[in-house]
């Protein structure tokens, strides 16, 4: 959850809006200020919650083969907790693309802040994968244990040198190879094979130590997150720097686990708003750069925003007003569209239909990341096919039915 949140605050803080011209120009933080890709070493935290799916997974498997669930629908289970909140905001953006053309809003604007409304989408495709090859990932687990991330990361590493030499698509790999070590990682927590308390520092150090050596020595990129432009970073596509700040964020939560439990036990408010916030994390995720483009919309276009050189003092100092705002724009998105979260007993389906399904909608869903939700130069305007083949991915899943009142999201 925490991870989750950082993301937010993190997207929030970098966005920059400038008005050149009459036009409304948005852009990050790191492209105006480079000294800024050095904080992305704190503020990547994606690492993490791929880290804490991966114990949470563990757990979840290992009840369901307890109590004879099969595979597939423990896929189905997981998968319509992960999908299904994002279908809201899918067709609200379809459908306000075109009204905010109709009403005269230049395009590129329009065509700008669909692809900001939808940057968290990436992160769906990736964990509805990961989820698919689960019981795969985790029987590799129980037999290779250490071994499965220590060749995963030479893969990556493999990778990596065939994407320098601009081999065409390979560097996508690395989007399941890196976060799916993170993913193992935490099947390794789940059995307590991690080194836990003043160890964990060790291994935090040792992290550091090895992305700083890949900066310096090997020529990778500061940036831990993706940069607009043609600047490289770690993270479009991943690369072993990002195995390396994994490293690094799981000897600090190892480190920081007793003291943080510790704490939790005390702070009973603390662990009620760790239970509420939890049960709409993906929701809070998914909409909160729709938040950020209705509060740019609002404070920028119509004129309500000081007018401030980006990334002065003045800049710095309405950071939390902006923040402010942010969150007060999207605490009412979470509060209507967060029930979609909660999601009952899958309809019985069998391995492929299930398998077909993921694939498809995750298919579905890179296709629209790739080539945006809304371009005036398609007849519909709309990606069709990538819709269609995400949609029909939801049927396969069951991801489509009435909410029911009943949350399983074991």
């Amino acid at each position: 959850m925490v991870a989750i949140l950082m993301v937010v605050l993190g997207h929030w803080l970098v966005a920059v809006v400038i008005v050149e011209d009459d036009r409304v120009v948005a852009t990050q933080l790191l492209v105006l200020e480079p000294w800024t890709k050095w904080a992305t070493w704190v503020w990547q935290v994606m690492p993490l919650f791929f880290i804490v799916g991966g114990r949470v997974n563990a757990g979840s498997l290992r009840r369901g083969r307890g109590r004879g669930e099969t595979a597939s629908t423990w896929i189905r289970r997981r998968t319509r907790r992960l999908l299904r909140p994002m279908v809201p905001l899918l067709l609200l953006w379809v459908v306000l693309g075109p009204v905010l053309d109709a009403i005269g809003l230049p395009v590129p604007i329009v065509e700008r802040a669909t692809e900001v409304a939808f940057m968290p989408l990436w992160f769906l495709v990736v964990y509805a994968l990961i989820i698919v090859l689960a019981p795969l990932t985790s029987w590799l687990h129980r037999r290779a244990g250490w071994w499965v991330p220590a060749v995963a990361t030479v893969l990556v590493l493999a990778v990596d040198v065939l994407d320098r030499i601009d081999v065409p698509v390979v560097g996508e790999a690395n989007h399941l190879l890196v976060f799916g070590i993170a993913h193992q990682v935490g099947y390794l927590w789940a059995d307590d094979r991690l080194p836990f308390g003043r160890q964990g520092l060790w291994v935090a150090a040792g992290g550091l130590l090895w992305a700083a050596l890949l900066v310096v020595v090997f020529d990778y990129p500061v940036s831990m997150v993706g940069v607009e432009g043609p600047t490289r970073s770690n993270a479009a596509p991943p690369t072993l720097a990002m195995v390396a700040l994994t490293a690094m964020q799981t000897g600090l939560l190892l480190a920081l686990r007793g003291p943080c439990e510790r704490w939790l036990d005390r702070a009973v408010m603390a662990w009620a708003a760790v239970a509420v916030t939890g049960s709409m994390i993906i929701t809070i995720f998914l909409w909160h750069m729709s938040a950020l483009v209705g509060v740019g919309a609002l404070t920028y276009l119509i004129g309500w925003w000081p007018d401030v050189e980006p990334a002065g003092a003045a800049w710095w100092a309405l950071r939390p007003v902006w923040v402010l705002l942010c969150v007060a724009a999207l605490v009412p998105l979470v509060v209507v569209f967060g029930r979609a979260e909660r999601v009952g007993e899958p309809r019985p389906g069998g391995p492929f239909v299930t398998v077909s399904g993921v694939v498809a909608a995750a298919g579905g869903l890179y296709l629209i990341l790739e080539e945006g939700l809304y371009d005036v130069d398609r007849v519909l305007r709309v990606p069709v096919v990538a819709l269609v083949l995400l949609f029909a991915g939801l049927v396969l899943l069951g991801a489509l039915g009435r909410s029911p009142d009943d949350d399983t999201s074991d």
